[in-house]
């Protein structure tokens, strides 16, 4: 096929009849086509508006901290950028609501990475965008949150198939933006965010068109076409060019040329040319009816939960760490190696410990052969690495007769919040003022429960037992100090702090293991003391993978297995294939273990959700740490019952807090802990009897955590006014106190 353009000629008439069906008919051929619409154009054209062909390129500049800033506020208080001053602070566009003030600051936080200085929301918005600790003449990028917003508008406001890379491509080609200008434009966008999903593709393109312009009066730039070579001898280009419509034009006869004669032979041929399109038609028609739906439940329900209850859960990134007697053999020799090395001997009462507990008959052989060969060879200077490699040997031979044990070895500590020459405040933990070991901390607390017991008026320690000492079904309050299992729980917590609990033969479930957090700290005791532990934990990533790796390796005993779980709370999926993962037996690829302890400690942080503005987190929340905490134990019941494990019910921790709406502003954190406390009455109304046991931890005050790290800064205060404040780790040891056979079996 050939297509000649010249000038002075006429286009090709289309209107000769199409050829008639023969019993062999013979393909005809395409006829030429023969046009000319030229006329001379100017070298340069300045167009207000977006180009009709291809733009000439516009010189790309950096993109400046102040676009992002400037892009991201006016987002948040749903303004448009000519509205939003840059002489005006955060403080002032939000108009008191202190809520919208923090999540603001918040969000700058992710999107500087933490670069951004104290009190930007009392600074003009140019001064705070230079304020920002971002260094370097090439400008800034996009960050973590402005990417995810661009990527949100696309998913939620644009037809199927117009994606970020295809506006890139447009504003490359129709506009002559470079990859920082369309940055910058994508940052406007954010600006003029549809209200709906745009139909179609024309919408969308439009809407581009609409963004473009209006960056382009931002940036104080206008769009020109790409234009031919000059003259020698004149303002106008000599060469000629054909308008995009008539082309268009042309090419639109001459397929309607080319399909009357497919029609014509498919026709002869019995082919019916419109079936696949009556079929996409119709899958069109369904993926509409769809996308109204998707779009009607976002509304809804809103993004953050629609998107919080994705699955994470995924059998190929489960890692499980069991070698505890290879990471034993290293530390030991490593430790023997560092005392031949310094010709000291260092006491290490966690290290020994830790050896002890990862006690292994080929560790005792190591350790035997490594102290013959010292005794073979006379040197004063390895007489300290002799008797170090003789002490780990003896105790390491004895406790292969006995069970390894968890020994909280730590320093309790206490807040400390201080202010800075430069005026900065710094939070800090110190070591607790005349409480130099958990056993002082648990002595002392003995000490106000015998006092307790002894005057019913005087005031209850910081930790204790309360039991039901009659069960109604009216939902009053009738738990009580428990004297007795006080005692208990006491006792059991000295031991873990002296002479050690153990929880060999034990299999638990952690879930919400996050870096900081009470579960990661219970993992660490549990795998002290010999357990099996299922640890979930949000966000895969290597650096994860890692620190779990290296949680096992400091903490693991002999016995002790920890499995590692991506896993998402508030998944009713992830729920369903945890609990069969772990109760499905080994040949079809499941741990097929039965669990003793369950800790369903996964949680989201919510600030600024009040009664008036309950967002779509908050509800996500509810589900994570009241909905599918219920439909967990729900799951291991149903596991149990399938398998007729009904003489070993599973201990479930449910943590409980005395926080039931008193701080605000936590959208429904107080509904689901009093929630929660139904599960005491659905024990005897649902018969878990057999099944589970309930036991609730009222968590108090607890520092650092993602829920409460917020709070540090104020934690001494309120200890200075009488109150007890925990650290993770205080936490996670009066929890294990919890596991004595004597509470659990109560």
């Amino acid at each position: 096929r050939t297509q000649k353009i010249e000038e002075n000629t006429s286009p090709v008439s289309d209107d000769s009849p199409a050829p008639a069906p023969a019993p062999a008919p013979a393909p005809a051929t395409q006829p030429v086509a023969e046009a000319t619409v030229a006329q001379p154009v100017p070298d340069t054209a300045e167009d207000s508006g977006a180009p009709d062909s291809a733009a000439a390129d516009i010189t790309d500049v950096p993109l400046q901290p102040i676009n992002v800033l400037h892009a991201i506020i006016a987002h948040k208080t749903k303004q448009s950028l000519s509205a939003v001053s840059l002489q005006s602070t955060i403080k002032g566009l939000v108009g008191g609501k202190s809520t919208l003030q923090n999540e603001i600051v918040g969000d700058l936080h992710k999107e500087f990475e933490g670069k951004v200085p104290d009190k930007v929301e009392e600074m003009p918005l140019q001064e705070a965008a230079g304020a920002v600790g971002v260094s370097g003449t090439n400008g800034v990028s996009l960050g973590k949150y402005t990417q995810s917003l661009v990527s949100r508008l696309f998913s939620t406001k644009m037809p199927g198939g117009f994606t970020v890379s295809s506006v890139r491509g447009l504003l490359k080609s129709s506009y002559g933006l470079g990859p920082r200008r369309q940055d910058a434009a994508l940052l406007v966008a954010l600006t003029m965010e549809p209200s709906d999903r745009l139909a179609n593709e024309q919408a969308a393109n439009s809407w581009v068109d609409s963004v473009a312009k209006a960056y382009a009066q931002s940036a104080g730039i206008s769009f020109a076409k790409k234009s031919g070579s000059a003259a020698s001898g004149g303002g106008l280009s000599t060469k000629l060019l054909i308008s995009s419509a008539a082309l268009d034009s042309l090419q639109k006869k001459q397929r309607e040329h080319v399909m009357q004669q497919i029609e014509v032979l498919a026709r002869y041929a019995g082919l019916d040319l419109r079936q696949s399109g009556r079929l996409a038609d119709k899958h069109q028609a369904q993926m509409s009816n769809t996308q109204v739906k998707l779009d009607s439940v976002y509304r809804e329900l809103g993004e953050e939960l629609v998107d919080g209850v994705q699955s994470r859960f995924d059998i190929r990134r489960i890692r499980r760490f069991d070698s505890c007697w290879n990471w034993a053999r290293q530390q030991a020799f490593e430790w023997i190696q560092s005392t031949v090395v310094s010709g000291k001997l260092v006491e290490n009462a966690q290290l020994l410990h830790y050896l002890r507990n990862s006690s292994h008959p080929e560790l005792v052989k190591m350790l035997a052969g490594m102290a013959a060969a010292f005794e073979a060879v006379t040197n004063p200077a390895l007489e300290p690495a002799l008797q170090l490699a003789k002490q780990i040997h003896s105790v390491c031979s004895d406790a292969l007769k006995q069970p390894p044990v968890y020994v909280e070895f730590s320093k309790p500590t206490q807040p400390k919040t201080s202010i800075l020459t430069n005026g900065s405040v710094s939070y800090s933990e110190i070591p607790r003022k005349d409480i130099s070991s958990y056993a002082d901390l648990v002595t002392g607390i003995r000490l106000q429960g015998e006092l307790a017991i002894a005057n019913p008026d005087a005031t209850l320690p910081v930790l204790h037992i309360r039991s039901r000492q009659v069960v109604h079904r009216s939902g009053d309050d009738q738990w009580q100090f428990n004297p007795e299992l006080s005692a208990i729980y006491f006792n059991s917590m000295y031991c873990a702090a002296t002479t050690g609990l153990s929880y060999a033969g034990k299999t638990a479930l952690v879930t919400g293991c996050g870096r900081d957090s009470i579960g990661t700290e219970i993992v660490r005791g549990l795998l002290s003391g010999g357990a099996r532990v299922i640890a979930t934990y949000y966000t895969h990533s290597l650096a994860a993978v890692r620190f779990f790796e290296q949680l096992y390796r400091e903490n693991s005993a002999r016995g002790s297995e920890l499995v590692l779980v991506p896993f998402n709370q508030g998944s009713t999926s992830d729920i369903e294939q945890l609990v069969d993962y772990i109760y499905r037996d080994t040949g079809s690829k499941g741990l097929g273990w039965d669990l003793d302890f369950v800790f369903p400690f996964g949680a989201v942080t919510v600030i600024g959700s009040f009664a008036t503005n309950l967002s779509s987190q908050s509800e996500f929340a509810q589900r994570v740490m009241l909905t599918n905490v219920l439909r967990l134990l729900g799951a291991i019941k149903t596991a149990k019952e399938q398998r007729k494990l009904s003489s070993r019910p599973s201990v479930v921790v449910v943590p409980l807090s005395p926080n039931h709406g008193v701080f605000g502003g936590e959208g429904l954190y107080g509904e689901c802990k009093i929630g929660l406390e139904t599960t005491f009455n659905r024990w005897i109304s649902e018969s878990w009897k057999g099944y589970l046991s309930i036991a609730g931890a009222v968590i108090g005050w607890t520092r650092g955590t993602a829920l409460m790290s917020a709070n540090n800064l104020i934690a001494q205060q309120i200890e200075e006014h009488g109150a007890h404040t925990f650290s993770t780790t205080e936490m996670a040891f009066s929890i294990l106190g919890i596991l004595h056979p004597s509470i659990c079996n109560a």
